[in-house]
């Protein structure tokens, strides 16, 4: 393994979709061949997923929490207990085209990097909120990683609040950043040159399971 990966894992956050991490775990095994790679794997039907996976490939690993731990929970799980310094978080409907980590390291501030927006306390960007989204433009503050594909330092997730079960899961975690004055921590990167994505595929297959209600009340 090269060197300048070997303080990196990749890990996805899986829930009843096994054929999208297949399609994943193909990617990215064509470009890290030796990368350590773990799933959180929240499906609750009691299918044991990946055990073919597990067989073949030393570097490979999931840990079957036996219930729907969500995105968000997932990911800190993931991060609080990882062996290494960063972690490259896929969403388990992404798939890789080329090397990404290289260039993400390139741009690292000290937090994270990855697709990066503008939202409000709520989580959402202008096209999302329609009309107030068009009369509100100052409510869009704050700066998003979003965690569809996502270098992050452990180290430093630790310092801000986590990540939560909610519809955009980084919203805590940014919104505290951003109050501390640290954005600067936070650097984007254009990830269509690197990845492909079938967005919401776990949520277009078994919805999100998140209360609607948390949409309506903005973070703090």
């Amino acid at each position: 393994m090269s060197n300048q990966y070997k303080n990196i894992e990749i890990v996805s956050v899986h829930y009843k979709t096994p054929e999208l991490i297949y399609r994943q775990y193909k990617s990215v095994r064509e470009i890290y061949p030796e990368i350590p790679y773990r799933i959180i794997d929240g499906s609750d039907n009691a299918v044991v997923y990946f055990e073919d996976l597990e067989a073949n490939d030393p570097n490979f690993k999931v840990e079957r929490m036996g219930y729907n731990i969500h995105h968000g929970p997932g990911m800190d799980y993931a991060i609080r207990n990882s062996e290494y310094d960063f972690l490259l978080i896929l969403d388990s409907d992404v798939s890789l085209k080329k090397d990404l980590i290289e260039p993400m390291m390139e741009k690292f501030q000290g937090y994270a990097v990855g697709q990066k927006r503008m939202v409000s306390s709520f989580g959402k960007q202008p096209w999302e909120d329609g009309l107030i989204g068009k009369l509100f433009p100052k409510r869009y503050k704050y700066t998003y990683i979003h965690p569809v594909c996502m270098l992050i330092n452990k180290k430093a997730y630790q310092q801000f609040k986590p990540f939560i079960k909610h519809g955009s899961p980084c919203i805590d975690a940014m919104l505290d950043i951003h109050k501390q004055k640290k954005t600067h921590l936070l650097c984007g990167i254009e990830i269509k040159e690197y990845v492909e994505m079938e967005w919401a595929g776990t949520a277009k297959r078994w919805g999100m399971n998140i209360p609607k209600i948390s949409y309506l009340i903005p973070r703090f």
